[in-house]
């Protein structure tokens, strides 16, 4: 059965994060429907949105729609009509993000938006904690599958959380005077990883854009994570070296011009973005960098390659340094134990089809329900 969206029905809609593929057609949302997103969250899609804002010939400005979303608190509810919906923080390569408790006619629904559980936010096993104290077990549960078709690339990844991520990036900046990363300028869980994994006496780079998403994090989860809060060298905190404009950061913010006249001297690690031409022409006067590559491997070759990022590694040295953003298949099974669900939906995936198929779901495969864009359920 086909569902007819009927927008006047439509209270809000709430974004667990701020990547483009949950945020992206924000724009279409009739203006007198309310949005709503994390705080953090918030600002961080604001600093994005004003870059690419700025981008020449953008037909309409993103920002005054951003501006206007409301944020919701986490284990706070919000409630529309007979709806009660909760979200609670967790983990993902988005900082910020929510799972969300839906309760409406005697019924509980747990939606999990993207999660894992292998990063900074998920340590020491937040979300089965999480879980068992504030959640209980569902009716249905609504899960992401990303992983279903990477288990294999997962299983040969020697990097499986971002504390991994960490420790070998702490040996690799060890070994090499100058060291170049690709991470996308919003995974901020693997950034703190790299700015904290710097060794004494060599400096930490970035662009401006970059410096506002970091220090953003670092004022709002600072207080939370520890990962979060300055590296302190002897007792100031480490100095964010700036390539490009400064873009209004000055000593207040930390901040300070770039002279790699001096960075090369002592060495450094470099936030990049395969896109720009600063970062491009920079790299020429390297003598010998190491690319440290931080994102999904599937634009490296294949039908998803991104010939901007193949064209910056060139010939240059490179390790992959990577860990996924998504929950692993592992954790998956662990949240269908804790949540005990009647019904459980798979999406955020290419194969819904295989999920009960899959061994490590064969117990619950008379649980699951493969909908389709448009399909309804009643329950």
């Amino acid at each position: 059965m086909k569902a007819v969206f009927d927008y006047k029905a439509c209270d809000g809609v709430l974004f667990t994060h701020y990547h483009g593929d949950h945020v992206g057609l924000y724009k279409k949302i009739p203006q007198d429907i309310p949005l709503y997103i994390g705080t953090t969250a918030k600002k961080i899609l604001e600093i994005l949105t004003e870059k690419l804002d700025s981008i020449p010939n953008t037909r309409e400005k993103g920002l005054p729609h951003i501006k206007g979303i409301k944020c919701y608190l986490p284990d706070r509810q919000e409630i529309f009509g007979d709806i009660k919906i909760t979200p609670f923080v967790v983990d993902h390569s988005a900082l910020d993000s929510y799972m969300f408790l839906i309760e409406t006619g005697g019924k509980k629904i747990l939606f999990t938006g993207d999660f894992r559980e292998h990063g900074i936010i998920g340590e020491n096993n937040t979300l089965e904690k999480m879980v068992q104290a504030y959640i209980g077990e569902v009716d249905i549960l609504i899960t992401e599958g990303t992983m279903l078709l990477r288990m294999d690339e997962a299983g040969q990844n020697p990097i499986r959380t971002e504390a991994d991520l960490g420790r070998r990036a702490e040996e690799l900046f060890r070994a090499n005077k100058e060291s170049v990363i690709l991470v996308s300028s919003t995974n901020l869980d693997s950034i703190m990883e790299f700015y904290h994994a710097v060794p004494w006496g060599m400096d930490f780079v970035c662009d401006a854009y970059q410096a506002k998403l970091i220090l953003t994090a670092m004022n709002d989860k600072g207080k939370y994570y520890a990962k979060y809060r300055p590296e302190l060298i002897h007792g100031k905190p480490r100095r964010f070296y700036i390539i490009g404009s400064l873009e209004g950061l000055g000593e207040k913010q930390n901040c300070y011009k770039a002279d790699f006249s001096l960075l090369e001297k002592k060495g450094f690690t470099m936030l990049a973005r395969e896109n720009k031409m600063k970062f491009r022409e920079r790299m020429e006067t390297f003598v010998d960098p190491l690319i440290i590559y931080s994102k999904w491997t599937g634009y490296l070759e294949g039908k998803h390659a991104n010939p901007k990022i193949i064209d910056f590694i060139g010939n240059h040295r490179m390790e992959v340094l990577h860990t996924s953003g998504h929950a692993y298949v592992e954790t998956i099974e662990k949240l269908i134990r804790l949540t005990n669900p009647q019904i459980i939906i798979p999406m955020h995936t290419e194969c819904a089809e295989i999920f009960g198929r899959l061994p490590m779901f064969a117990k619950y495969r008379n649980k699951v329900m493969v909908l389709h864009d448009g399909d309804e359920y009643c329950f």
